[in-house]
C-alpha cells in the first residue's frame, strides 16, 4: 500500500527517529553526554522520542526480568513536568514545560514504564485525561497545529489506563469514549481492502493504516507493556463489522494476523520498500493479547528472529520492543536470534563522562629517546558505530512530515 503524506511520520516513528546504531560495548560514556542525560538508554539524538525509547526500554527489562538501575529511572523521573505530563524530551530539566511541549505519546508511555516499576502514576493520568477530544479520542500534541484525534494517541492512552487500572469506560468527553473513536475509524469488514483495520484520522474514504491498527488493537484489548506470556490458539480471528471495544478488537485481528501471514511475518513499510519491524513486533503482541492466530505469531517470530541485528541497530527503543515480544512469545532473551537482547539494551544507557585527569609534568630525556613503532595496542570505543547522517536525514524527514500532514489536516484537505 503506497504511504500517504499525512501517515508517513507513522512509519518514522515505529522505527525510532533518530540515527541507526550498532552497540556491543558495555556503555555509553562521551564527554558531550550532558549529567542530565546519564541514565538515558540509547545514543541517538533524543529530541523526538527520549521519553518513548525510555519507556519501551524500561518496560521491556521489566519483562525480561531485569531491574533497571537508578540513573535509568530517575532520568524517566526528572522528565516529568510539574503538572504530571511529559514531553517528548526536555533538554532541560530545570525549565518549566508549556502546554505545547507536552505530549500524549510519551506521557502514556512513561506511566506503563511507571506502573511497571511500581511507581506512582496518579499525576501522570490525571495529565493525560487532559489530551481528550470531544470525539473521545486523544491527540499527541500541538507542536504543528491545533489538537486534532487520532488512532494511536487514543490506543496508546487506553494502554495507560489499563496499566494503572483505569477503566477506560469511564473517561469520556462529550459524553464519548476512546473506543467510540476508534470505532469511527474502523474500515467495514466488507471494504475491498484492509476491512477491520483503523486509518490514523477521520477522512472522507478511510484507508487502512497498519501502525495506527496495531496501537489502536492493543489498546481495545485493555493490555499495556509489559504483557504477560501467554499460548495462542491456532484459531484464526475473523472479521465481523463491531458494536463494542472486544468485537472492534477482533476484526482488527483479524487484518493484522492476515498481514503477517501473506507476508511471511514481516509486514511491509508504509513508505514502500522494506519491513516495518515495530509494526510487525506490535501485530504479534496484538495477537498474543487476545490468544489467538499462533501461526501468524509465529510467522512473526521467525522473521524477526532472522532480522534481528538489523532491526535492534535502529535504537535502544527497538531493542526494548525485541524484549516484550521475547518474554511474550517464550523465547529466550539472551538467545533471540543470537543477540542478548537485555546486555545489548543496558550497553546503550549513557553514562556519565570521566573525569579528564590532571596533566603531569613530562620528564625531560636524559638520553636521545629511540625510534620505535608503538608498543601498546590502540585502544577507543570501537563499541559505538553511529550512522550521524541517517539519523540527520531521519530527523528531518519525519519533522518535516509531521509538519506536511498537520498543514493538510489544518487546512481542511483530505489526506
Amino acid at each position: 500500500m503506497p504511504a500517504r503524506p499525512a501517515r508517513l511520520f507513522l512509519s518514522l516513528t515505529a522505527g525510532a527517529l533518530g540515527a541507526a546504531v550498532l552497540v556491543t560495548g558495555t556503555g555509553v560514556a562521551s564527554a558531550a553526554t550532558p549529567a542530565t542525560d546519564v541514565g538515558l538508554f540509547g545514543v541517538q539524538d533524543p529530541t523526538y522520542d527520549g521519553v518513548y525509547r525510555q519507556g519501551l526500554a524500561i518496560t521491556g527489562l521489566v519483562a525480561a526480568g531485569k531491574t533497571p538501575d537508578a540513573n535509568a529511572v530517575n532520568w524517566l523521573l526528572a522528565q516529568q513536568c510539574a503538572d504530571g505530563a511529559f514531553t517528548a524530551y526536555r533538554a532541560d530539566t530545570t525549565k518549566p514545560c508549556t502546554a505545547a511541549q507536552e505530549d500524549e505519546n510519551a506521557t502514556a508511555m512513561a506511566i506503563q514504564a511507571l506502573a511497571a516499576l511500581g511507581k506512582p502514576t496518579a499525576t501522570a493520568i490525571a495529565a493525560l485525561k487532559h489530551f481528550q477530544l470531544a470525539d473521545g479520542g486523544f491527540y499527541d500534541n500541538t507542536a504543528f497545529g491545533a489538537p486534532a484525534s487520532d488512532a494511536n494517541s487514543t490506543g496508546l492512552a487506553l494502554s495507560a489506563f489499563a496499566a494503572t487500572g483505569v477503566d477506560p469506560a469511564t473517561i469520556t468527553s462529550g459524553g464519548k469514549t476512546g473506543d467510540d473513536y476508534l470505532r469511527s475509524l474502523q474500515l467495514p469488514c466488507a471494504s475491498a481492502t484492509g476491512g477491520g483495520a483503523f486509518d490514523f484520522q477521520a477522512e472522507k474514504t478511510l484507508a487502512a493504516n497498519d501502525y495506527a491498527t496495531v496501537q489502536a488493537t492493543f489498546g481495545q484489548l485493555g493490555k499495556a507493556f509489559p504483557l504477560a506470556p501467554s499460548a495462542t490458539a491456532a484459531t484464526t480471528p475473523t472479521c465481523s463489522d463491531p458494536t463494542d471495544a472486544a468485537s472492534s478488537a477482533n476484526a482488527a485481528l483479524a487484518y493484522l494476523a492476515g498481514r503477517l501471514t501473506s507476508s511471511n511475518g514481516a509486514i511491509p513499510s508504509s513508505l514502500g520498500s522494506g519491513t516495518d519491524w515495530t509494526t510487525t513486533a506490535s501485530a504479534m503482541l496484538d495477537l498474543v493479547a487476545a490468544g489467538q492466530g499462533s501461526a501468524a505469531v509465529q510467522a512473526g517470530s521467525t522473521a524477526l528472529q532472522a532480522n534481528v541485528k538489523a532491526y535492534a541497530q535502529t535504537g535502544a527503543g527497538a531493542l526494548g520492543m525485541l524484549l516484550l515480544v521475547a518474554h511474550a512469545t517464550g523465547v529466550n532473551p539472551a538467545s533471540y536470534g543470537g543477540t542478548d537482547l537485555a546486555a545489548a539494551l543496558l550497553a546503550t544507557e549513557r553514562t556519565a563522562a570521566a573525569p579528564t585527569p590532571a596533566p603531569t609534568a613530562t620528564p625531560t630525556p636524559t638520553t636521545a629517546p629511540t625510534a620505535s613503532g608503538p608498543t601498546l595496542p590502540m585502544t577507543g570505543a570501537h563499541g559505538v558505530v553511529p550512522l550521524s547522517s541517517v539519523g540527520g536525514a531521519l530527523l528531518v524527514v519525519g519533522a518535516a512530515a509531521v509538519a506536511f500532514a498537520r498543514r493538510r489536516r489544518a487546512g481542511g484537505e483530505a489526506s
